[in-house]
């Protein structure tokens, strides 16, 4: 049945040319050119504020670590197993490092910060002093 309807149409009616399949490419290779800077954008500033947070989390966590050990230093370790964090943050790249930086100020002597590896979305970010805003560098 299929053979006879195939035999049916004429020889041009039978399948797309190549100019209709090149368009077709071409209309796929615009929206491709189109989506893929807006995704990165996207995943750019989700990283952004996943990085963010998790300095404000470690913020926090020192301010809790300073007033209950005044002159300690915080560090990582100390952090964690004074319960003031419940594990030490991993960044959304998986190789981000936070670190705690010393401000040299009385009123709040450390900060976080964080290093970001080169050609993602950032190199450096930290805390500034209150409301804690974020400096991106």
């Amino acid at each position: 049945m299929f053979y006879k309807f195939a035999r049916s149409l004429k020889k041009d009616q039978r399948g797309f040319t190549l100019v209709e399949l090149m368009v077709v490419v071409v209309i796929i290779g615009v929206l491709v050119a189109i989506a893929v800077p807006v995704y990165r954008n996207v995943t750019d500033n989700a990283n952004r504020k996943t990085v963010e947070a998790n300095l404000r989390i470690i913020d926090s966590a020192i301010v809790q670590h300073l007033a209950i050990n005044p002159g300690v230093p915080p560090t990582s370790d100390n952090l964690v197993t004074g319960g003031f964090l419940r594990a030490w943050p991993t960044g959304p790249t998986g190789v981000t490092r936070y670190v705690i930086v010393g401000t040299g100020t009385a009123a709040n002597p450390y900060r976080a910060a964080v290093d970001i590896p080169a050609n993602t979305f950032g190199t450096h970010a930290e805390l500034d002093d209150a409301p804690l805003p974020i400096t991106w560098q």
